[in-house]
């Protein structure tokens, strides 16, 4: 929740770029926080990003190892 409220509260969406920040199902934000329901899969498909067939971001190509 703490995470949904600070990514909510971003003054500047165009330089930090919460709208990367899925939870850990890989599904995104159904809030207005990025201006919509589709706005933020739209900017991560921009980005390259790959959904899977139930519209979460596929976390096997785009998951961040820190290994």
């Amino acid at each position: 929740r703490a995470v949904g409220w600070a990514l909510n509260k971003n003054p500047n969406n165009k330089i930090i770029p919460c709208h990367r920040v899925v939870n850990k199902k890989g599904e995104i934000s159904k809030a207005f926080a990025f201006g919509g329901e589709n706005a933020q899969r739209d900017l991560l498909i921009k980005e390259g990003v790959k959904f899977t067939s139930s519209n979460a971001v596929d976390l096997s190509e785009c998951l961040w190892n820190i290994d």
